[in-house]
């Protein structure tokens, strides 16, 4: 049994309240301990007091401070209360917000005697002198159990000793479920209680009948120790006026002893007398019995018609007024739990450090939800156990200890595997009940932490379980299932901020290792740059002097391939005399190959000056179906030799664009005599001109060779390359005719295609912009960098 503490210790000691000050209880029964009557007196009394020392608008401050001080004390916002609302007289409150409610008043108006002074003025209210109006003294006495219980509804245990005419004797004690709302704090409670009945037990002659106050004399108090409070009540008697009845009866008598002396005068006197003498007493008795009757009819209609109207409205009132209070309270409670909602949102979006995600929503638990401390735990699936416990709300000494705690898992029926592994919350009203399923750890540490109620959820994210959260208070059964709904919601807030932050810890984590690769990357790619930029400038200096070193050479090697040729012409002309047949074979062969040897250096130097941007374009407007037609009649005899035939396709009207003719003949030049090169005795070779659209003219070129493998298409026109093909017709050249026929297109603003499929030939394709013959030159493109 719990130790009792004396009475001068205040039920303020104890801190937040442990029940629910009103609406319904944890088991869902409606709170109607005390009247809204009984708060509102408590208020009005404390509101007069002090307006009657300092004035009204001290009395308004000292309102309002007893209502911050009250709310102080109720853990739960959804019950926080206004003066307004204390003044309603339908609402209904428990015992233990009564006396906290009793005490703030006590101390806030200075009054040593607030109780006494209160049960004197206000508890006599005028519904209860109107109720009590047709009884006489000894009957509101006696109707003592009803009027507590009217205003106590079963919160008080009220008895009746005794009553006589003057005297009374009464008890009062505390139910079971008072007692327990009081704790260990019911001495000062009961004294609070007997001190107020007492001045209002004392009131009653002079409020409700205008006699002097009754003296109270107390024999026993539960502020003493006693199991109950008993007290002696002594009062003026009220005197009933029956003298018209004594009268009446005097006269009666009276002429009962005329009658008797006329009529029997044998009779002695004493019995003449004696007759005479009943009636007056039966007068006194007969008039005391219809006074009384008559009374108590009267009281009885009264009472009976009082009864059913007062006692039907203020019970539908009264029924009213709980359910509105509990659906107030509902509402409340949802709008404090959204709005914690939203500002824990704030909070865990606010930050993507793991570590105040954490403390955020520990101190929303406290600060917000009314619990003593919280706290986190993560869990390790590889150890199976729950490890690194952040803990807020609680002294720096139990912090750190939460830090090293680590708490295995064993066995699936233990509390931490029904959080961690089968990811079930929990609600503990009262530690006792699950100290079989509790690591002795975990135990000891919630001991530490004064733990007497506490819920736990688990921290899920997806399929994953990342720990849980714990959150304790110190009173017994102060945790419901609607805040272990809260919890669990929250739970799943704060797993979500908590993944959130391993992420963004991840990002973080590869974001620095990736600064610290690019930061290599960088100074290898600067080093590498380095030494591109030296040996770009090196091929730079090279391709300088391969370029004057071809030049020097082209020319060094025209003058004496000139002299060659013009003598081998002037022998073939017979100027020496006259040559063998042989002779002039040879002959004709030097000449061929010094022609061969020539080209090859004209497309040497091309090239380099290509390549160098140094080869001017002569623009002028271009016939390109007439070029066409010209380097077909320069291959005619090519052609015959090599027995091939040579077909050109044209538009009947010209095909005018702006170009270098000479240029763009080397371009067709060189298509065709590849062409040749890769075409088979027999075979066609086919030059055509369109238009493609008014502002592109295209020209083509196609034979019926061997055809060029896919994967050499690419390479084609680079310097150099030569395409293997066993069917080439002819000697080999440098690979430089369709290098040079791309470069000098792309001079002209216009692109070159090859199409060509392996056994059906190839087609080379040239598209050029036109103009109108009026139309101005195109510019000279730019020169090429090397």
């Amino acid at each position: 049994m719990t130790e009792l503490l004396p009475k001068t210790h205040r039920i303020l000691e104890k801190g937040p309240m442990e029940f629910r000050p009103f609406g319904e209880d944890r088991t869902g029964e409606p709170i109607r301990d005390v009247s809204g009557l009984t708060v509102r007196a408590n208020v009005e009394h404390l509101e007069d007091l002090i307006a009657r020392k300092y004035g009204h608008e001290a009395s308004q401050r000292r309102l309002h401070q007893l209502v911050e001080r009250l709310n102080s004390y109720i853990p739960d916002r959804a019950y926080q209360v206004t003066l307004t609302f204390l003044k309603n007289p339908w609402n209904s409150y428990s015992y233990e917000f009564l006396m906290y409610l009793t005490e703030l008043c006590a101390e806030l108006s200075g009054e040593p005697d607030f109780q006494t002074s209160l049960g004197r003025e206000k508890y006599l209210s005028p519904v209860i002198q109107v109720l009590g109006r047709p009884f006489s003294l000894i009957q509101i006495y006696k109707l003592y159990p009803y009027f507590v219980d009217k205003f106590t509804k079963g919160a008080l245990k009220p008895e009746v000793i005794s009553v006589t005419d003057g005297e009374a004797v009464m008890r009062l004690a505390l139910t079971e479920k008072t007692a327990v709302q009081f704790g260990r704090y019911r001495r000062r409670c009961a004294e609070q209680i007997c001190q107020a009945t007492k001045a209002t037990i004392a009131e009653v002659p002079s409020r409700m009948f205008g006699l002097a106050p009754a003296s109270v004399e107390d024999r026993r108090c539960m502020a003493d120790g006693d199991d109950y409070c008993e007290w002696r009540v002594q009062w003026t008697p009220q005197r009933t006026r029956l003298w018209w009845w004594w009268i009446t009866g005097l006269g009666a008598g009276g002429l009962c002893l005329l009658l008797l002396q006329t009529l029997s005068s044998s009779l002695p006197l004493g019995v003449q007398l004696g007759l005479a003498a009943v009636f007056p007493v039966l007068a006194s008795l007969l008039g005391t019995l219809w006074a009384d009757r008559k009374a108590m009819q009267e009281q009885a209609g009264v009472i009976q018609e009082q009864l059913r109207s007062v006692e039907t409205q203020h019970e539908e009132l009264r029924r009213a007024y709980l359910q509105q209070e509990q659906t107030t309270v509902e509402l409340r409670r949802k709008i404090s739990e959204l709005t914690v909602f939203h500002q824990i949102g704030l909070r865990l979006n606010a930050t993507l450090d793991r570590h105040e995600v954490i403390q955020a929503c520990l101190n929303a638990l406290i600060h917000d939800l009314g619990y003593n401390c919280a706290l986190l735990s993560f869990f390790d699936p590889v150890r199976c156990l729950a490890h690194g416990t952040v803990l807020a709300g609680a002294s720096e000494e139990l912090t750190d200890l939460a830090r090293s705690l680590e708490i295995p898992i064993k066995g699936s029926e233990s509390f931490e595997s029904q959080i961690l592994v089968q990811g079930q919350p929990c609600m503990v009203e009262e530690m006792a009940t699950v100290r079989e399923i509790v690591h002795p750890r975990l135990q000891e540490f919630l001991r530490q932490l004064g733990a007497r109620a506490f819920l736990a959820v688990p921290l899920r994210f997806q399929q994953t379980i990342l720990g849980m959260m714990v959150a304790v208070r110190t009173q017994f059964g102060s945790v419901t299932a609607e805040d272990l709904s809260v919890l669990g919601t929250l739970g799943n807030q704060l797993a979500l901020a908590l993944h959130n932050a391993e992420i963004y810890a991840e990002i973080q984590r590869l974001n620095r290792e990736l600064e610290a690769k690019v930061k290599e990357r960088t100074f290898e790619l600067e080093h590498a740059n380095q030494q591109l930029k030296t040996t770009n400038q090196q091929l730079q200096e090279m391709n300088r002097v391969k370029s004057r070193f071809l030049s020097h050479c082209s020319h060094e090697l025209r003058t004496p391939l000139a002299s060659i040729k013009g003598f081998t012409d002037n022998l073939l002309a017979g100027l020496a005399g006259p040559l063998t047949d042989k002779q002039q074979i040879y002959l004709a062969r030097i000449t061929a190959n010094a022609d061969r040897l020539t080209r090859m250096i004209s497309d040497l130097l091309d090239l380099t000056r290509i390549e160098a941007g140094k080869i001017p374009l002569s623009w002028a407007v271009v016939d390109l179906s007439a070029l066409a037609r010209d380097v077909a009649e320069q291959f005619h005899p090519l052609m015959d030799t090599k027995g091939q035939r040579l077909l050109v396709h044209c538009l009947d009207d010209p095909c005018l664009l702006q170009g270098d003719a000479d240029r763009l003949t080397q371009v067709l030049t060189n298509l065709v005599h590849n062409a040749s090169k890769f075409t088979p005795e027999g075979g066609t070779i086919t030059i055509q001109v369109n238009r493609r659209t008014p502002e592109v003219a295209m020209m083509s070129v196609t034979d019926t060779g061997p055809g060029i493998a896919e994967d050499v298409l690419p390479q084609i026109f680079d310097p150099f390359f030569q395409a293997e093909s066993e069917q080439e017709v002819g000697t080999k050249g440098l690979g430089l005719g369709l290098a040079i026929a791309k470069q000098l297109v792309e001079l002209h603003h216009g692109m070159i295609a090859v199409e060509s499929r392996i056994g059906e030939g190839t087609t080379f394709c040239v598209t050029l912009p036109t103009a109108q013959p009026n139309e101005s030159a195109f510019p000279s493109a730019p020169p090429r960098s090397p």
